[in-house]
């Protein structure tokens, strides 16, 4: 069932209701008409006794002078069924016919039939229901039974049995087949849709689906899938433009550190000269190795599933590790770099590897955005059950725009006119990232002039598994 198709499900369901409806309606109606036959029987031998004490009372009132039995024998003459027709005392003695003539009946002995009592019989060897009542005859009570054929009700019960075992059939043939049809017309937009899917390539994103009018699950659908396209439509354009932004910000480094080192080789200068030949060719490599490791992160932060090894880390000396690993680099572009910490330790449960990334990449942040002279502040601070680190700094800012779209992957404020080392729109991305797997809340408050403030609120001591497999989704 679960290799069948869409429409091949929705045929085998059809057929199964169809089916279903059809043998209910089939047994309940058929019930129901031989209640009815039945009924009617019944209501047919209450109409005969009613004529026969008629007849009776009729006769006794113009007092004719022939007998009881002749009566009864000229009844069940000119009577329909009159051979099933039979009186008997209580005790059981046949009253009418005599007993010499007494028809073999499987007659009840000793039934009350103070109120009409029907069974059915088999009489030669036809199906027959017979009644029994006690009436007043002469004065005196005696037991009537009164016999009707039920042939013609049998007759009608098979003839109607036989119809709807031949009509059944056909009926879930063309059950089937308008199931069939009409799957296949409400899967028509679902084929639509499809066939525009396919057509959908790298090259051509802005191209939607095609949603149908009718306000059902598959406009959703078609809605959805177009939600979908707009957003990789998105990432692929600012995929587009990182990677032309990229591929040249590399390929000047490249060009400088070539004509850089060609000069040298070609002319004879000075200590002096050559070592600044040499600094320019360490900081272009610098920029190509920043790009290049960015990329790397990226990689494995969205298309593997990184081991996360938990373990009880002291922010503190996080933060100082972190500190003096780049301590060298602000005090190269002249920035003063300087952290606080509380008195006592802040413990929580991290990655010590990934929370190294993520101070490295804030701090390196600062110092990239921060111009000489300025001040890069580092702290820890302990607060409603929470330890919370901050890097602040005195540089250029952000304005709102910007700061809404800063954890965006690739997104640069101004990649082209940044004159330090070149960034790559992936930094913060990948912060983002490490942050929510140790699920801390990373946020950045900024002034445009005034500097920025990022702020990374961990939970202390949060109950995390010693070994945790963590996957990042974007």
């Amino acid at each position: 069932m679960h290799a069948l198709s869409v429409r091949a499900k929705l045929m085998f369901l059809y057929f199964l209701v169809t089916f279903t409806g059809l043998l209910l309606f089939g047994l309940m109606s058929f019930g129901v008409l031989q209640y009815t036959l039945l009924q009617a029987k019944k209501t047919h031998l209450q109409g005969r006794e009613d004529r026969l004490l008629s007849l009776l009372s009729e006769n006794n009132a113009r007092k004719d002078p022939i007998s009881l039995e002749e009566e009864l024998r000229n009844y069940a003459l000119v009577t329909h069924e009159g051979n099933l027709f039979a009186i008997h005392n209580l005790d059981g003695t046949p009253l009418f016919p005599s007993k010499s003539v007494a028809p073999d009946w499987p007659l009840p002995k000793g039934e009350d039939c103070a109120h009409p009592v029907f069974r059915s019989a088999i009489l030669d060897p036809q199906p027959a229901m017979m009644m029994c009542h006690i009436i007043l005859l002469d004065g005196h009570p005696v037991r009537l039974h009164i016999g009707g054929s039920l042939e013609e009700e049998v007759d009608i019960l098979k003839k109607y049995r036989n119809a709807l075992l031949l009509l059944m059939p056909g009926l879930l043939i063309l059950s089937s087949l308008c199931g069939y049809l009409l799957s296949g017309h409400a899967l028509k937009p679902v084929d639509r849709m499809t066939r525009a899917a396919l057509g959908i390539g790298i090259g051509n994103l802005s191209e939607r689906l095609p949603v149908p009018q009718a306000k059902d699950e598959i406009q959703q659908l078609a809605i959805a899938w177009n939600q979908l396209l707009v957003r990789l439509d998105a990432a692929v354009s600012r995929l587009s433009q990182f990677s032309a932004d990229a591929s040249h910000d590399l390929r000047t480094s490249i060009t400088v550190i070539l004509a850089t080192a060609q000069l040298s080789l070609h002319r004879r200068r000075s200590e002096d000269e050559y070592r600044d030949d040499l600094d320019k060719i360490v900081t272009e490599c610098r920029t190509a190795s920043t790009l290049l490791d960015a990329l790397l992160a990226l990689a494995q932060s969205d298309n593997f599933i990184h081991e996360v090894a938990f373990k009880e880390i002291d922010l503190c000396e996080l933060l100082v590790s972190g500190c003096r690993r780049v301590e060298d680099l602000a005090e190269s572009s002249d920035i003063m770099l300087d952290w606080h910490l509380p008195p006592e330790p802040a413990f929580i449960q991290g990655d010590e590897l990934l929370l190294q990334r993520l101070l490295g990449i804030l701090l390196d942040n600062a110092i990239r955005y921060t111009p000489g002279h300025g001040e890069i502040r580092a702290e820890v601070l302990l607060a409603d059950n929470a330890a919370i680190v901050t890097v602040r700094d005195t540089g250029v800012g952000m304005s709102e725009d910007v700061r809404q779209h800063v954890f965006d992957r690739f997104y640069q404020a101004d990649l082209r006119e940044r004159k330090s080392r070149a960034g790559s729109g992936l930094g913060l991305s990948i912060g983002r990232w490490i942050a929510d797997a140790h699920g801390a809340d990373l946020t950045v408050e900024s002034t445009p002039g005034r500097g920025s403030a990022f702020q990374i609120r961990f939970p202390i001591m949060s109950e995390i598994n010693p070994a945790t497999t963590v996957h990042a989704s974007r």
